[in-house]
């Protein structure tokens, strides 16, 4: 963060120059009159950017900056109104970095509950009926955007060429986008929601960093985005997390939060069957807590004491972390960090924010709770005696809820899309600062009560003040919404946590992990629909979490389970984000295979996809052998383009490798992805006519690998190093050969299978 404060803190490295311009190898700046000019100067078509300041502008400076993140650049200063706009690029990186600092040159202070940083016009070589946008909300025609937050894109789809707006940082607001179309443009206002920032008379305050970049491919453009979030924020995240949450399966446990007994047993049950395949956290939800000082009255939403336990805890909750600890998991609890309850004695009103039109505790009545103010004393002590005692029980996993409630703002579920709220009208201990600064001290102080746990954020959808502005201060976010009627079928549901968290891709292992909610496989869920959901989990390696009782699943379904786990750590992308609001092709490969999964969003109707393979990136000139994962078929050799038909709500998911002149590895059968996770080496050895490999495997684990053999090799026998493992017979049928072992151990086994 020392970095960070440097980056705001930019004027103190400067030599001042007088040139007319700024540039590197990215873009160029220029001032043309009252607006400023911003050129991309990439091998794409040309596009601008054209900024209007508020205010007149009084003067404009160059200067030359070393910063200590960012390297050397320039920068060009712009007094404006009362305010100082900073537009600086850097050497090495394609974003303008834009700061504006505000000062306050009267007698009075000046209160500023939002603030225009600039308007913008874009010029591309196409026809503005062309573009597309690309916001919080997904993806509109520029003719019809959405507000965003943090972030919006404008691209041609066909070129990918597109420029992105984005907030570096938002320590001090919550950073906006208001696209709009005029007059056959498309133009975007950019804004701060500071809830309130007081600047006294002749001080100057700093807010935050805008970003403004051209790519040739606005996709990669968000992923150096989300990498540069990562960098300014430091962001080092822990091992991804395969969990277990209790919340979705109340009917099979009768709470919320299951039982200190069935949880003992359904760890026990895991620790057999699905610990070895990656699950490793196992979650109590809400329902746990029992109310204290019981008022006879509660505000609405849940129980927010934290405190004691229910009936279904009578050991309490130090217990159950034990017994799950004990299986080897790591325990996880449920709770709201900052919601308290005014008519509940057990809070002092002193430690709330005030609502300013009753003068009385803001509170958010909908199921949020009332504003523990981390800005105040007696908030903080609240908050560190609360998070302390969860943390002395043993939980090193948490799921935090209603987080935004942490700063006074109402909720707004289901939040996507900014229309005009973000905070109540309320005041908080410290005027000195943001709504947001307070905010995120409640955070930092969450985080220094629990040290080396995983936070989950829950849920950026109920207000999006918990998107952005908790960027740094949580591994994970719930970034959609509650999905649990997927578990009966319902198909909004069944991709809702896909819908959202796909939207969100470029943050998932760079920012945080995207949560997409659970995914479900019992047997009121059509197996095709579980397929789907249990296909976009595994291949997006997003947050995978699983919500059943699990020895009540049938074989068949508890399968799938173990098929998705763990979740992977690899770069993945949405091959069409930018020319379908719900993406239908998904790429992610390694040094060694590719994997592209293909979805079918319509419940009931077919969807024909015909892509050609150089848009996937791949190359049109090679042909490529596949695999159907779900069906379990080899289907050839694919070249110049992917043809397939989907059923409604289907999916497939295709293992590609590029066409060779010996055996290769295909697929195997551990995981979705087919050898992207489990298969460590192979080796093609022609003077032996051996194939080697070594695979990731389960003990007693069916583990097949399906090796595609050119005209000419036979497999004829499979060998391993695991000396107990039971091997199969090696079968082959035309050009596709199976070998299946069962292994006697987990852990990692060498392979050979041998032609002639």
């Amino acid at each position: 963060m020392k970095s960070l404060v440097k980056t705001l803190a930019l004027f103190a490295a400067c030599s001042l120059q007088a040139a007319p311009l700024i540039q590197n190898k990215y873009m160029k700046i220029e001032r043309a009159g009252e607006k400023l000019v911003l050129s991309s100067l990439v091998d794409a078509q040309q596009m601008t950017a054209q900024l209007d300041l508020p205010g007149f502008i009084q003067s404009s400076k160059i200067a030359e900056c070393s910063d200590q993140l960012w390297g050397k650049g320039k920068q060009l200063m712009i007094k404006h109104g009362d305010s100082t706009t900073t537009l600086t690029l850097y050497d090495g990186n394609p974003f303008a970095h834009l700061e504006t600092r505000v000062s306050n040159h009267g007698e009075e202070m000046l209160n500023l509950k939002k603030l225009i940083i600039a308007k913008m016009d874009f010029d591309f070589d196409v026809k503005e009926s062309q573009l597309n946008t690309l916001g919080t909300g997904g993806l509109r025609t520029a003719s019809s955007p959405k507000g965003s937050y943090a972030y919006s894109v404008l691209a041609d789809p066909e070129s990918r060429n597109g420029v992105i707006c984005s907030w570096l940082t938002q320590l001090r607001g919550v950073g906006l986008m208001l696209p709009t179309f005029k007059e056959g443009k498309h133009q975007l206002e950019t804004q701060l929601d500071f809830g309130l920032m007081r600047v006294q008379p002749d001080q100057t305050r700093e807010t935050d960093i805008l970003l403004i970049g051209f790519f040739d491919d606005a996709r990669l453009g968000l992923e150096q985005y989300a990498d540069d979030i990562a960098k300014v924020y430091d962001i080092n995240l822990p091992p991804k997390p395969n969990v277990y949450c209790t919340w979705y399966h109340r009917k099979q446990t009768g709470s919320g939060a299951s039982t200190e007994s069935m949880i003992a047993g359904n760890a026990v049950f895991a620790q057999k069957y699905l610990k070895p395949f990656g699950l490793d956290v196992l979650q109590i939800d809400d329902n746990w807590q029992a109310p204290e000082n019981n008022p006879g009255k509660q505000n609405k939403g849940p129980i927010k004491t934290f405190i004691s336990t229910t009936k279904h805890f009578p050991s309490g909750m130090a217990k159950t972390a034990d017994a799950i600890e004990k299986e080897g998991f790591v325990p996880g609890i449920w709770f709201m960090p900052f919601a308290g309850d005014l008519n509940n004695p057990t809070f002092d009103p002193a430690i709330f924010a005030i609502d300013k039109a009753t003068g009385g505790p803001f509170e958010d009545n909908r199921w949020s709770g009332t504003t523990i103010d981390a800005s105040s004393p007696l908030g903080e002590a609240f908050l560190r005696k609360r998070f302390k005692r969860i943390y002395d029980w043993g939980y090193r996993y948490i799921k935090v809820d209603g987080l935004h409630i942490g700063s006074p703002s109402h909720n707004l579920y289901v939040n996507r899309s900014y229309d005009g709220k973000v905070f109540g009208n309320a005041e908080i201990h410290d005027k000195s600062m943001t709504f947001v600064e307070a905010y995120r001290k409640g955070l930092d102080i969450m985080r220094e009560e629990f040290p080396d746990t995983t936070i989950l954020g829950c849920a950026a959808t109920q207000n999006m003040v918990s998107f952005a502005p908790v960027f740094g201060l949580v591994d994970a976010m719930r970034v959609g919404p509650d999905n649990g009627g997927a578990s009966k079928g319902d198909w909004k549901q069944t991709i809702a946590g896909a819908d959202y968290a796909g939207n969100l891709w470029f943050l998932n292992n760079r920012v945080w992990y995207n949560d997409p909610d659970p995914i479900y496989v019992r047997k009121s869920n059509p197996l095709h629909k579980a397929r789907w959901m249990a296909s976009w989990v595994a291949v997006s390696g997003a947050l995978n979490t699983t919500s059943v009782q699990y020895s009540l699943l049938s074989p068949e379904r508890f399968d799938i389970i173990k098929r998705t786990l763990p979740a992977h750590n690899l770069d993945v992308r949405p091959i069409d984000i930018l020319e379908n609001s719900k993406p239908q092709i998904w790429k992610v490969e390694n040094d060694r295979m590719v994997v592209i999964a293909l979805f079918n969003w319509e419940e009931e109707k077919e969807t024909a996809i015909n892509y050609p393979l150089e848009r996937m990136g791949l190359d049109p000139n090679k042909g490529y052998e596949a695999f159907d994962f779900w069906a379990n078929r080899y289907l050839g050799t694919v070249k110049g383009k992917l043809n397939t038909t989907l059923k409604g709500a289907h999916c497939q998911v295709l293992a590609l490798r590029k066409t060779k002149d010996h055996p290769q590895l295909l697929s195997t059968s551990r995981h979705i992805t087919q050898g992207l996770i489990d298969v460590v080496s192979e080796e093609w050895n022609p003077r032996k006519k051996e194939l080697r490999g070594t695979s990731n495997v389960v003990a007693n684990d069916p583990y097949e690998l399906r090796i595609v053999c050119p005209d000419g090799f036979q497999a004829m026998e499979l060998k391993t190093s695991d000396k107990t493992a039971i091997l199969s017979a090696v079968e082959q049928a035309d050009e596709l050969a199976r070998a299946t072992l069962t292994p006697s151990i987990t852990g990692s086994i060498n392979w050979i299978l041998k032609f002639q």
